[in-house]
């Protein structure tokens, strides 16, 4: 090693730490590795360097939500009616009224009440992981070092034990290492948001604390980065995972961290943060536990920690791939319009374990979905989140409520997401203009399909045509589920899965095969005079309006509009201005 070249020395040290680490992994039998192990393709492609990045300095601090570069424009968003509804739910949320001094500290909870605790079980203003954040968000914005001395005084909590008022959670206690992510990672945000505000010797000590994070039971920082415990098809895992990375990355080159130790480590999660994205997660955005559990691998701490990766080390996880982009758009994909603000879970289709976390606004498993997804989507992804956020109601709950922008919830840190995330002034856009109206998990087999969003009476359909499996699971279902008007019906049935070639149109109209020979056409067109046209022929043919053409029978499914009785004219049916026959096994829509 030539030790008076720095450069080949960095190297060197990096390729040796990477080597430390394989062998661990090899050697240790507690490696959770996933099912399958990632394609060279699904890794390949990803992140992207983003375009102009900075390179931060040692000890440059904000870095992993923003940069203070970005500090001027968050000053001025304070001074908006938006930014200033955000800061009081914020002040709230730290002590219960103004921010301006320190939380309730919760009452030790009972030995066996730690397992039982529910998710979003605290009030605004008791002690929680995020208060160092939150009194550091204070700090940035306003510069006054009060701020910055009450997140030091909320620091010196989590050094000292004290529990999150969920009490699963803690700096030094967390109830397993899927509690130990979140821990750590959003008190390495306030670590974050504070470093300019408190002295060299106290920061150091909080790096530290950071960099060598043990607090026993396999959740050390190394065991969270490389997501030793569990498994991607856990819903632990993205928490274990991205508090890993949070942590990480908030600490890394700062003074007085060893980053021979910690450089391997950044390499180990920047591939887990595609092994979660492509084994836990598939293309569409569909976890293999399904919807509740997959909200906590996802918006817990995982896809903010994306967002830093972003921020700090200039890698774009989001854009390249679908993946990470449909685990934060599939809700509002998937949500009915109408219904009660207050319970979005009534109107999203529920598959498998934890249905409560579904929109669960209030806690920590299914909040700030859109201060979290704000964080890492495009311009155009952005006004139609806005868009459904105004109008499915949430926009109004939230001003009546006093609840800021999207945080209902205790934690300090959904108001700092939604304060530095929201889109202020932009022009909302109707999703229908942005998203397609159909897509698919293709690793999962999941499908969805939606006609507009515009009212209660929009069609939304899915259907999981094959089982997914990770600690809990979805069985196959082998019926569309179909929401609209305020309902959820199911309707044809789908067996073996589909065959043959997706290739929905613009407005979501889709025709596809089935494995037991069957076809389906979902005609969104409205040529039939309904707002929505579903056909189905073979096997799988429901009852219900059935009419014959050219010796074969189709059963017909019509939601909204006014669509006229099917009439036969010799081999294929006339529906309005829609024309329906089958070539062979497949249907053909013709106007």
């Amino acid at each position: 090693m030539n030790r008076g070249n720095p450069t080949r020395c960095a190297a060197w040290i990096r390729a040796l730490g990477l080597a430390v680490i394989a062998l661990l992994m090899a050697a240790d039998t507690t490696w959770a590795l996933p099912k399958r192990q990632p394609t060279a393709e699904e890794l390949a492609g990803w992140p992207v360097e983003v375009k102009g990045f900075v390179p931060l300095t040692p000890g440059e601090h904000p870095r992993l939500l923003f940069r203070k570069s970005d500090l001027e424009t968050l000053r001025q968003r304070a001074q908006t009616p938006e930014g200033r509804a955000v800061l009081k739910r914020l002040r709230i949320q730290l002590n219960g009224s103004d921010g301006e001094s320190m939380p309730r500290i919760g009452a030790p909870p009972a030995a066996k009440s730690r397992g039982e605790a529910d998710d979003g079980g605290g009030a605004a203003g008791i002690y929680s992981f995020s208060h160092v954040a939150g009194f550091g968000l204070l700090y940035q914005l306003t510069g006054d070092r009060k701020y910055a001395e009450l997140g030091m005084r909320c620091m010196e909590r989590a050094f000292e034990g004290v529990l999150n008022f969920d009490p699963r959670y803690g700096f030094r206690q967390p109830n397993g290492a899927l509690r130990a992510g979140p821990s750590l990672g959003w008190t390495a945000l306030g670590y974050d948001l504070c470093y300019d505000g408190w002295d060299e010797d106290f920061r150091q000590k909080v790096a530290k604390a950071i960099a060598e994070y043990n607090p026993g039971k396999d959740m050390s920082l190394r065991e969270l980065a490389i997501g030793q415990r569990q498994h991607p098809g856990s819903n632990h895992w993205g928490m274990i995972v991205g508090g890993g990375a949070m942590a990480l990355l908030a600490v890394m080159n700062d003074p007085g961290v060893d980053m021979s130790r910690l450089q391997p480590l950044l390499e180990a999660s920047e591939r887990c943060m595609k092994i979660n994205l492509t084994q836990g997660f598939g293309d569409g955005g569909f976890f293999v536990e399904g919807d509740g559990t997959g909200s906590m691998s996802s918006h817990i701490i995982f896809l903010s920690a994306l967002q830093a990766w972003k921020t700090a080390a200039g890698k774009d996880f989001y854009t390249p791939k679908p993946n990470a982009q449909w685990t934060s758009l599939k809700w509002f994909f998937l949500t009915s319009l109408g219904g009660n603000p207050a319970n979005l879970r009534a109107s999203f289709p529920e598959r498998g374990e934890y249905p409560q976390n579904i929109w669960g606004r209030n806690g920590l498993s299914g909040g700030n979905y859109f201060g979290i997804g704000f964080g890492l989507a495009t311009g155009e992804q952005k006004a139609a989140m806005l868009w459904f956020y105004n109008h499915a109601g949430l926009k109004d709950l939230d001003q009546k409520s006093g609840f800021g922008l999207d945080a209902p919830s205790p934690y300090p840190h959904h108001s700092i997401l939604s304060f530095v995330n929201w889109p202020l002034g932009m022009q909302e856009k109707n999703p229908g203009d942005v998203l397609p109206h159909a897509y698919r998990d293709s690793v999962c087999k999941y499908y969805a399909w939606r006609n507009r969003w515009q009212d209660k009476d929009d069609v939304i359909i899915s259907v999981l045509t094959d089982a997914t499996r990770g600690n809990y699971g979805c069985k196959a279902e082998n019926t569309l589920t179909i929401q609209t008007g305020g309902r959820k019906i199911r309707w044809g049935r789908i067996s073996g899965g589909f065959t043959g070639a997706y290739a929905p149109t613009r407005d979501g109209s889709t025709i596809l095969t089935t494995g037991d020979g069957s076809c389906l056409a979902i005609d969104f067109s409205k040529s039939s005079g309904a707002d929505a046209m579903l056909v189905m022929t073979g096997p799988g043919a429901p009852g219900g309006t059935v009419v014959e053409a050219g010796g074969t029978k189709f059963s017909f499914l019509f939601l909204g509009g006014a669509a006229p009785q099917p009439r036969d004219e010799g081999n294929k049916l006339v529906v309005g201005a829609q024309t329906v026959s089958l070539d062979g096994k497949t249907i053909v829509l013709a106007k």
